[in-house]
């Protein structure tokens, strides 16, 4: 049993709850262009996206139902391949790092990931952050409960920190950090 108190998914797919993502939508400026989610899961960033007007490309490395996807492959094949203006993703935890570098050299816009907060933690993380346009960091007030995929397992009142990492591409100078999903409902 894992600090969140699920078991691990075979494949790291962890569904985010809506509020988070349309707790993003509001704080970020609007999306536009080509907007992917190459680890779309079940579908919750590309169907909010998609009712907030962005144009939705959705990949995974298998179809897991819930919404369709345009390409089934892992992220490191399909970010290339379509070449999106921006990402929003809840990309495995496991492989953040390089999820973030294969992004970002295929974007003009933005990244946007779901991340631990501890996600920032780290002397060689830091050595990394240095290099990257880290422009803005969304910590969730409210704590995320992120059940495993394709389970009927309800969400639980999360246990562990998530926040939000934007990288925008013209980004200069320090993180912005600012908290979101302190005013929403479950």
């Amino acid at each position: 049993m894992r600090a969140s108190g699920y078991d691990r998914n075979a494949d790291d797919w962890y569904v985010e709850p809506a509020w988070c993502v349309d707790a993003l939508i509001q704080a970020e400026r609007p999306f536009v262009g080509q907007v992917m989610d190459p680890c779309c899961g079940g579908g919750n960033i590309g169907s909010r996206l998609t009712q907030a007007g962005a144009y939705m490309v959705n990949a995974d490395i298998v179809e897991r139902g819930g919404i369709p996807v345009d390409i089934v492959a892992g992220y490191a094949e399909s970010i290339p391949t379509v070449g999106p203006t921006s990402i929003v993703s809840n990309p495995p935890y496991g492989h953040a790092q390089d999820f973030i570098d294969t992004a970002l050299s295929h974007t003009s816009d933005r990244v946007c990931v779901l991340l631990r907060l501890a996600f920032l933690e780290g002397m060689k993380r830091r050595a990394w952050f240095a290099e990257k346009p880290l422009a803005r960091v969304w910590v969730c007030s409210k704590r995320v409960s992120m059940p495993p995929g394709g389970t009927d397992i309800p969400a639980k009142g999360g246990s562990i920190a998530y926040a939000w990492f934007v990288f925008e591409h013209k980004h200069v100078g320090p993180p912005v950090i600012g908290w979101i999903g302190n005013e929403v409902a479950p």
